[in-house]
């Protein structure tokens, strides 16, 4: 279980550093962006799919729901 939990942080760390890449934000502007906006709570309900998928497609999904949810970017 432990190892399943580093996995997930692992990923989301992961995510994070693509999101504020593709987005020109730094790593915490674009932690809080995610926090905020449902995107950490997505990738950590969905990773058993998600960390199969590829990252490009990830970040544009993370961009989809937090736009939904208030997000602006």
């Amino acid at each position: 279980m432990l190892e399943k939990a580093r996995d997930v942080i692992d990923y989301i760390a992961f995510m994070v550093n693509d999101f504020a890449e593709k987005y020109k934000l730094s790593m915490r502007q674009s932690f809080e962006y995610l926090y905020n906006y449902g995107g950490i709570a997505f990738l950590d309900r969905h990773y058993d799919i998600e960390h199969c998928e590829n990252p490009a497609i990830t970040v544009r999904t993370l961009q989809q729901i937090c736009s939904r949810n208030g997000g602006n970017l």
